[in-house]
């Protein structure tokens, strides 16, 4: 009979002084079907890796979202304060495509720019609160840190071999999360 698996997930923390240890290790964890979701690089530098199935992205139907949304706003403020504010136009519409079609183009763009780098900063994670946080001089100094969320027994396994291919981990900054230490004591 099968033991029960760990429901509670953990995390695997390891610290690589080199680019090329860390991209070896993620081809490792790629290769043993760990999710891309559960995987967390912080570099100083982008490490490019070819993903086998890389994952969607929603920034084109939220950037045309942001222009019709930047649009609309244009064309109610335009609209609404030209009515209000009881101009004289000497018989000219007092609502003139042309005037006005700068003003909606103008705004159109800044929608579709301020949500466009609204969902980028979202799809990157750059806003998550205390990801590794104690890891910043590390990562400043040059050296990379992987982290994996293991749902499973399995997946602290795969981690736990991926991970220790190369070298001992090394001890993080002082109050650093350590190996294993459960997300769960992390989020009170």
């Amino acid at each position: 009979m099968k033991a029960p698996e760990n429901k509670m997930a953990d995390t695997q923390i390891r610290v690589f002084d080199t680019r090329r240890e860390a991209v070896a290790a993620l081809h490792e964890l790629q290769r043993e079907g760990v999710p891309n979701s559960s995987i967390t690089v912080m570099s100083s530098e982008p490490l490019h890796l070819e993903a086998l199935h890389p994952p969607k992205t929603r920034i084109v139907g939220f950037a045309i979202a942001g222009g019709l949304l930047g649009a609309a706003f244009a064309i109610l403020l335009t609209v609404l304060t030209s009515r209000r504010v009881g101009l004289v136009t000497g018989g000219m519409p007092i609502v003139s495509p042309w005037a006005f079609g700068i003003i909606v183009f103008e705004l159109a763009a800044l929608g579709a720019i301020l949500v466009t780098l609204g969902r980028m900063i979202f799809e990157a994670g750059l806003a998550r609160r205390g990801a590794l946080a104690d890891y910043g001089e590390t990562v400043a100094e040059g050296r990379v840190v992987v982290s994996i969320q293991c749902a499973n027994d399995s997946h602290r396994d795969i981690a736990e071999k991926s991970l220790g291919l190369n070298r001992k981990l090394d001890p993080p900054a002082e109050n650093a999360p350590t190996l294993n230490k459960s997300t769960d004591s992390r989020r009170s």
